[in-house]
């Protein structure tokens, strides 16, 4: 299907989603109105995988038409997809516990505000540790020596002051993600990107070369992947490097961000994990297990553990999900819910902070794009 305006959108790969022309029209919409330069849609839904491909990869230097295979920067979608995985991995192996505490972890010279010592795993899964939403700590790391760096950022996290005490409220928090991404390979004693490849070849193998880590470095084609902004930081256009600024300053992997992805890589993750969650153990992962992840519930909080709940009419999922679903957002403009019962996954991936983040017109597209698929789907 051709949408006006040299905007190129493509049909659904697999027959049976009748009303798809919606979400390609919508898709185009969006993209002349601004909204992002292009975007990348992947549904499963009673057995069927389908793929919507609008706009383009690449605004500048010049344009480029997008396509399916288009690798997107996945901003904080590593929550769930990394950190919370490798997490359900060494609980598994029984190397890690959802109520082990930072202060088995950390020397007490760390804690210059002492309630974090008692803050669990299970604790900085939920957003509930008390600690606030971000900051911007790259501004001082960068002048710090490259090896330095991490234990100099551990140490800033957990000197700053509670916003509320632990377990007694939540917030959504990169910070607790970096301390998860470190905590990690403690105790495990492998880097983060070897404890991804392993954690993947176990539950979706499917989605490998799909789903990683510093894609120049592995040898992706820098034109494949699609570039995130002009950095004001770095003064450069960002293609194939982390566009979170606290993790460009660890080398470009950490536990709140770094995770690079194709739609179809998300949704093949996703896919095994619900597969799980119905009953078919997958490498290390139960359902038991997995169930006890999806199905917290914090009496500060709507949040399940690494993954993000709707909350009402959710601003991001839109009125029609249920309550029961999951999903996650991400920063450059990506987002994935998914609702167990129905069966149904959606991912959508944009690099919405092309050529700049002042691009505010995503928020309100979320939930209109979520909205207008469950509709589709339920005709």
């Amino acid at each position: 299907m051709e949408v006006k305006g040299g905007l190129e959108a493509r049909s659904p790969t697999k027959r049976g989603l009748s009303q798809g022309a919606r979400l390609l029209k919508l898709l185009g919409e969006a993209v002349a109105r601004g909204v992002f330069p292009g975007a990348v849609a992947a549904i499963h839904f009673q057995g069927g995988d389908y793929f919507f491909t609008a706009g383009f990869r690449a605004l500048i230097p010049q344009r480029e038409l997008n396509e399916e295979e288009t690798l997107y920067d996945l901003a904080s979608l590593t929550k769930p997809l990394f950190t919370t995985l490798v997490t359900l991995k060494l609980v598994s192996q029984g190397r890690l516990s959802l109520e082990t505490r930072l202060g088995e972890l950390y020397p007490e010279e760390f804690f210059r505000e002492k309630a974090y010592r008692g803050v669990t795993v299970r604790d900085l899964l939920a957003h509930s540790a008390g600690l606030p939403a971000w900051r911007p700590y790259f501004r001082d790391l960068a002048r710090v020596p490259s090896g330095q760096r991490r234990a100099a950022l551990l140490q800033a996290i957990l000197s700053e002051p509670l916003v509320y005490p632990p377990r007694k409220g939540e917030l959504y928090s990169d910070l607790g993600f970096f301390l998860l991404g470190d905590l990690l390979e403690r105790r495990s004693g492998r880097d983060l990107e070897d404890l991804w490849a392993e954690t993947l070849s176990e539950v979706a193998p499917e989605a490998a070369g799909e789903l990683l880590f510093r894609p120049l470095q592995r040898g992706l084609p820098r034109e494949r992947i699609a570039p995130t902004e002009i950095c004001p930081f770095r003064r450069r256009l960002l293609r194939g490097e982390v566009h979170d600024e606290n993790t460009w300053v660890l080398g470009g992997v950490s536990g709140a961000a770094g995770l690079f992805g194709t739609a179809r890589g998300v949704l093949t993750l996703l896919k095994a994990l619900l597969e799980v969650y119905h009953g078919r153990p997958r490498g290390f992962l139960s359902p038991d297990l997995l169930r006890t992840f999806w199905n917290h519930r914090h009496p500060y909080g709507v949040r399940a553990l690494g993954f993000d709940r709707p909350s009402g009419p959710s601003p991001s999922a839109g009125p029609f999900f249920p309550r029961s679903a999951l999903g996650h957002l991400g920063y450059t403009g990506c987002a994935f819910w998914l609702a167990p019962q129905e069966g149904l996954l959606a991912v959508l991936l944009t690099n919405r902070v092309h050529p700049t983040r002042k691009n505010r017109l995503f928020q309100g597209f979320r939930a209109r794009f979520f909205s207008e698929l469950w509709q589709v789907l339920r005709r």
